[in-house]
């Protein structure tokens, strides 16, 4: 009988044993440099039971309205999207206790309003309040 020379090549078989361990330290390495973006929202305040009616000077009031037609009214001017941060920061600057109102119409588009709210918080808008528009009331 012949006997089998032993090979000179190395084996074909991949040794996953330190595959694992390998695959686990590149997870560590990953989490621990990975930097988080933390987006800044608009800070709501929501009612409780022991909020309370404030009054505020109608001067103060700036009102804008979201139609089920998609367009926006600001204090019944028709102003497009992108007009509506230059309208705000310039009546931010006029009045800094200004609120603004943003009045939506039940059949417009979430993300309309959802438009609104972020042309106010780059136009540094802090004073907002949300109000749904009557149904038959103008949209």
């Amino acid at each position: 009988m012949k006997k089998k020379r032993a090979s000179s090549r190395p084996s074909q078989e991949i040794h996953s044993g330190a595959m694992s361990d390998i695959a686990f330290l590149l997870l560590i390495f990953f989490l621990v440099t990975t930097i988080f973006a933390l987006e800044q929202g608009i800070p709501l305040v929501l009612p409780g039971k022991e909020s309370r009616n404030v009054k505020v000077k109608r001067d103060n009031i700036l009102i804008v309205q979201a139609h089920a037609n998609g367009s926006i009214v600001v204090d019944k001017e028709v102003v497009s999207l992108r007009g509506l941060k230059p309208m705000i920061e310039r009546r931010l600057a006029e009045n800094e206790k200004l609120v603004v109102v943003i009045e939506t119409h039940p059949d417009s588009e979430y993300g309309l309003m959802i438009d609104i709210l972020d042309e106010l918080r780059l136009a540094d808008a802090r004073r907002i309040s949300l109000k749904t528009m009557k149904a038959y009331g103008g949209g």
